[in-house]
């Protein structure tokens, strides 16, 4: 995510700070179908997500924060504005008093995080979510053989597990792909040097 953000107003409601996550989004993209269920919440990588419940466009939920073991509840909606800029609203209540609008403006996707209080700081785990909800957004602005499976790959599996289960799983991916990489040089080896 491009680290670039500025305030651009403060007023007795609270402060809105822009973000500028660098995506082309055509206008008629619909969000709405990426974020079924509990999905959007998914994709914050420190976020155990549990008794998600959803009524419309209202939902509640419970998040227990992985990195800082804080546990808090989520409430608040999730709305998608029919609007030629405007692609979704997030409004969260509970453990964060904030309003998220992702939003098209001068042709890049930007995020706008409307805060009661305090300014967005740089280490605030909004801008993580946001992050995720980028990259997934990225996958499905193309149509080829690399995002289709990336897609299956974070549907089908990534975003079905929870933070710890993520991060077991990318180690043994790690690992891996060293072994893999370890055999290929051995037999290259052989081939070349031992006959």
């Amino acid at each position: 995510m491009s680290s670039s953000h500025s305030a651009i107003a403060v007023s007795p409601k609270g402060v809105s700070q822009e973000f500028d996550l660098g995506l082309q989004v055509p206008a008629d993209f619909d969000l709405q179908s990426l974020f079924p269920n509990d999905r959007l919440f998914r994709l914050h990588p420190h976020w155990f997500v549990t008794n998600f419940k959803q009524n419309d466009s209202s939902f509640s939920v419970n998040i227990k924060d992985y990195a800082t073991q804080e546990k808090f509840s989520l409430t608040g909606g999730v709305v998608y504005p029919d609007t030629a800029h405007e692609f979704m609203r997030i409004k969260l209540s509970g453990g964060l008093e904030k309003k998220i609008i992702f939003l098209e403006q001068d042709g890049t996707l930007k995020a706008q995080i409307i805060s009661n209080h305090d300014p967005v700081n740089d280490d605030d785990p909004l801008l993580l979510w946001i992050r995720g909800i980028r990259e997934y957004i990225r996958l499905f602005l193309k149509q080829t053989p690399v995002t289709l499976f990336f897609r299956f790959l974070m549907n089908s599996m990534v975003l079905k597990m929870d933070p710890s289960q993520r991060k077991i799983s990318m180690m043994i991916t790690k690992i891996t792909a060293i072994e893999v990489l370890v055999i290929i040089l051995i037999v290259v080896g052989y081939v070349f040097f031992v006959k």
